[in-house]
């Protein structure tokens, strides 16, 4: 027979405790089913807005709070206004976070919001030629003897210039 289990104040490391016959599976299922806090942050422009969006993202739900990180702290301070109304949204949407979630707390860091495909692209542009490297005068020879024909010779360095610099 099975054995009544209280499953409110059971921990994953209380269930070694017990054999596999004496826990209903049903009652595993609903202990061991999970909020999937990526759902959060993929709803997180419906339930907050585009712009908003932006510069604010769902970090963690730690305790009864519901961490925000923001982009500076005046996003943090504004959206505090509209707290009630943000739960109320994610409860419209979330339902089973509604005895999870009793306060917002926010947290700034610039750092996460920053576009990390700019300094990758930075990262891998080749270095420029140093006027002593072979590679740059035999590219400039190459430049000399194609614009060799214009007369204005600010024109004419200029695009020696620009073709010095795309090789």
């Amino acid at each position: 027979m099975f054995k009544k289990i209280e499953f409110k104040g059971l921990n994953y490391k209380e269930l070694d405790q017990y054999e596999t016959h004496d826990l209903k599976r049903e009652n595993m299922y609903s202990f061991y089913q999970t909020f999937d806090f990526l759902e959060l942050v993929k709803k997180w422009p419906e339930i907050i807005g585009e712009n908003l969006s932006r510069v604010t993202s769902p970090l963690k739900i730690m305790g009864d709070n519901l961490i925000i990180i923001s982009k500076h702290s005046s996003y943090s301070q504004n959206i505090s206004f509209l707290s009630e109304e943000i739960k109320q949204k994610i409860f419209k949407l979330f339902p089973e976070l509604r005895s999870k979630i009793k306060k917002i707390n926010f947290m700034t860091q610039e750092s996460f919001f920053e576009d990390k495909s700019i300094s990758i692209e930075k990262k891998q542009s080749p270095a420029k030629l140093h006027p002593q490297d072979p590679k740059y005068k035999i590219s400039k020879l190459e430049a000399e003897r194609i614009f060799s024909h214009l007369e204005d010779q600010e024109l004419k360095d200029l695009l020696i210039s620009i073709f010095i610099q795309s090789k």
